[in-house]
C-alpha cells in the first residue's frame, strides 16, 4: 500500500504534466480544470520548439550537465581517495566530513547575490562557466563525502598487497582501487548529472540570455501576461524525458553504488 502511495506520488503529476501539454489551450481557461483533454493536440511542442532558442538551451544544459559531470567525479575521486589514506585523526576526519556536508546543504538562496556579484567580477556573467563553478559548489563536496565512504568500505590488505607488487599511488588507484569502487563512482556520476541538468537557482541568477539553460526555458513562460501552460508543459516534458530514459538504463548501477558496501560482512 506504501508502495502504491508513493508510485502515484511521483507518476502522477508527471501523467498530469504530460496531459497538459496536448491539452488545447481554450481548456486550461475552463471551470471547473479538465484533466483529460477533449481532443489531443500538439500546438504547444510546435510552439514551444518554434522558438529558435530552444536548441541553445538544450545545448547550454548539456554542456553544463556534462562538464560539471565529469570534474565533479574526477576531483570527487581523488579527493576522497586522498582522506581515506591519509592518517588523520578521527575527530579532524570528522571535522572535514561536517564541513563537506554544510557546504551541500546550507540554504544555497543565501549565496546567490554574493555568487552574482563574484561572476560580475571576474566577467563570467551570461557564460556557461558562471553556471558550471556554481553547481561544482554543489556537487564536489557531496561526491567526496559520498565516494569517501565507499574507499573506507575497501580493505586496506588489497592496497597493501599492490603496494608490495611495487605499484604506485596512481597504478593502485587506477588499477586495483578503481574497478572496485566503479559502483559507487557510477551513482556519483548518475546523481550529479541530475542535480545539474535540474538545478534553476544557480543558473538563474548569473544567466542572462545566451547561457540559459533548460529550466529557466521552462520558467519563461510564466509571463506579465500570464502563464503559458500548454507550452511550459510540452518543455518541461521533453525536458524531463531524457533523464527519465537516462534513469531507466543506468538504474542498476545507480542501486549497486548507492548499497555498495551495505552487505559487507
Amino acid at each position: 500500500m506504501l508502495l502504491m502511495v508513493a508510485i502515484s506520488w511521483v507518476v502522477v503529476p508527471l501523467v498530469y504534466l504530460f496531459l497538459n501539454s496536448i491539452k488545447p489551450s481554450l481548456e486550461f481557461l475552463s471551470t471547473p480544470p479538465t484533466i483529460f483533454p477533449s481532443k489531443i493536440t500538439f500546438e504547444h511542442y510546435s510552439k514551444a520548439f518554434s522558438d529558435p532558442k530552444v536548441s541553445r538551451l538544450f545545448k547550454n544544459t548539456v554542456l553544463v550537465t556534462g562538464i560539471t559531470t565529469l570534474v565533479t567525479v574526477v576531483v570527487g575521486t581523488f579527493a576522497a581517495y586522498g582522506l581515506s589514506r591519509l592518517r588523520l585523526p578521527a575527530k579532524w576526519l570528522g571535522f572535514v566530513v561536517f564541513i563537506f556536508l554544510f557546504i551541500r546543504f546550507y540554504p544555497r538562496v543565501t549565496t546567490v547575490i554574493p555568487y552574482f556579484l563574484t561572476m560580475r567580477e571576474l566577467d563570467l556573467l551570461d557564460t556557461i562557466w558562471a553556471i558550471i563553478l556554481g553547481h561544482l559548489g554543489i556537487t564536489v563536496p557531496f561526491v567526496t563525502w559520498l565516494l569517501l565512504i565507499v574507499f573506507n568500505e575497501l580493505p586496506k590488505e588489497i592496497e597493501e598487497a599492490a603496494i608490495i607488487d611495487g605499484a604506485g599511488p596512481w597504478a593502485r588507484l587506477r588499477y586495483v582501487l578503481f574497478p572496485l569502487v566503479a559502483p559507487g563512482v557510477a551513482a556519483a556520476s548518475i546523481l550529479t548529472a541530475f542535480l545539474s541538468w535540474n538545478e534553476f537557482l544557480i543558473a538563474s541568477s548569473v544567466a542572462r540570455r545566451e547561457a540559459q539553460t533548460l529550466p529557466i526555458g521552462v520558467a519563461s513562460f510564466v509571463t506579465d501576461q500570464g502563464v503559458h501552460w500548454g507550452p511550459m508543459s510540452a518543455l518541461a516534458v521533453v525536458m524531463i524525458l531524457p533523464m527519465i530514459l537516462f534513469a531507466l538504463l543506468v538504474q542498476r548501477h545507480l542501486i549497486s553504488g548507492l548499497t555498495f558496501g551495505a552487505v559487507k560482512g
